[in-house]
């Protein structure tokens, strides 16, 4: 598999470290502007690059086939957007973690919601902490957490020393506290999740279209 490696910053690169030398091309950066004919080499291209960045380079990924994994945060996708990469063709996975263990907290969530109407009443809250030079807050990571609860979910985010990232989802009932928490301990984790999502995207088993990582999950859950 050859990976094109947009952004060579704490993710980016772990990238370089976990991928055989052979399997790159790139990095792409400021230094090292990212072309058509860069990403055309590649069977997929992986992004770990500022929200802005990554505004400023669809021009670029718009106009090429190669099948992205894309893990920018702290933007908003252009009015569109998910229509224009669908009439292209293009096969765009995006995701604000790439953290197996971010999938099974998203599998606990999806069992509450289904046994919510069973349930007595309770409060939500879910606690984001991340590094202090984090520049969005909440994070990605906790509105994509937010978005899977059936119920109301407020957000505490908090900006703390070099926590990679913390999140804890606290169901507070009259007679008891029940908490699900996700510790992220080291930044590769991100990286080798955004490798492992690269091998199964490039198989393309999904439509055409910018889908999110829930929805490969989902479909590889159907087929086990």
């Amino acid at each position: 598999m050859k990976v094109a490696v947009i952004g060579s910053g704490k993710t980016g690169g772990h990238l370089l470290k976990l991928l055989p030398s052979q399997e790159i091309v790139g990095p792409f950066g400021r230094k090292n502007p990212l072309t058509l004919s860069d990403l055309a080499k590649a069977d997929v291209g992986i992004l770990f690059i500022p929200g802005e960045a990554f505004l400023a380079l669809l021009p670029t990924l718009l106009e090429s086939k190669t099948p992205l994994v894309i893990g920018a945060t702290g933007f908003e996708w252009p009015a569109g957007i998910k229509a224009e990469i669908q009439k292209r063709g293009l096969y765009w996975l995006h995701a604000t973690n790439f953290s197996l263990g971010v999938q099974l907290f998203r599998q606990l969530v999806k069992t509450i919601n289904r046994l919510q109407k069973n349930l007595p009443a309770f409060e939500a809250t879910l606690l984001d902490v991340h590094h202090t030079k984090k520049l969005d807050a909440p994070s990605g990571t906790a509105k994509s957490m937010a978005s899977w609860c059936d119920f109301s979910v407020p957000i505490d985010a908090r900006r703390e020393g070099d926590v990679v990232g913390f999140h804890e989802l606290t169901l507070k009932f009259a007679q008891e506290t029940i908490k699900i928490s996700h510790d992220a301990h080291d930044r590769s984790l991100f990286a080798q999740g955004a490798i492992d999502v690269a091998r199964q995207w490039i198989k393309k088993p999904l439509a055409p279209g910018l889908h999110g990582i829930e929805d490969l999950m989902d479909h590889l859950e159907k087929t086990i």
